[in-house]
């Protein structure tokens, strides 16, 4: 099966050069205050800014040429309205990492509310809901890989986790092997 790549947006590449050009541009600036000069003795060659300065201003004139060339061609051939859309939607797409990093955050949260293991289950079964693995066998692929983790991060490399509140509401015994284990 051949799968065929889409043509690539002529106004997302604008964007996204536009944005590469800003981030190296600022990075260029920002060299020599980010790095120390070197001593006064040393040629210019020993610079700490030299190497990475010369790779950011490299980069800097790439990414202006290839915005130059990008708004040269919007200018000869002006977006379509099927452009706009499609651009629009490719762009929103950027922002679906942002979904998942709301997740990973939101876990990390649960781990010190209702522990270890309660939090990776729930956030493992989450995400195989969320990305559409929702039959039963994906669900007990979820429960063991979470048997896993536990067996390899809390038993086998000894990594601890602060006990969560959640735990209090146990007795003393249960409480015990809850912090010790899970």
């Amino acid at each position: 099966m051949v799968v065929e790549e889409s043509e690539a947006n002529r106004l997302e590449s604008l964007l996204l050069n536009l944005i590469f050009a800003a981030v190296s541009a600022v990075l260029l600036g920002l060299l020599f205050v980010a790095t120390k000069q070197g001593s006064a003795n040393a040629g210019w060659w020993t610079r700490p800014a030299l190497a990475p300065g010369v790779a950011l201003a490299l980069l800097l004139l790439a990414n202006f040429l290839s915005l130059l060339r990008a708004v040269s061609d919007l200018r000869s051939a002006p977006a379509t309205a099927e452009e706009w859309v499609d651009a629009r939607a490719k762009i929103a797409g950027w922002l679906r990492p942002f979904e998942f990093l709301a997740y990973f955050a939101a876990y990390l949260w649960a781990i010190h509310v209702i522990g270890y293991v309660a939090a990776t289950l729930a956030f493992v079964l989450w995400l195989l809901f969320r990305v559409g693995l929702r039959t039963s066998v994906w669900l007990l692929v979820g429960v063991a890989l979470v048997a896993a983790l536990v067996l390899i991060f809390r038993m086998g490399l000894g990594v601890w986790m602060p006990a969560p509140p959640l735990y209090d509401i146990f007795p003393d015994g249960v409480r015990e092997i809850l912090i010790r284990w899970f």
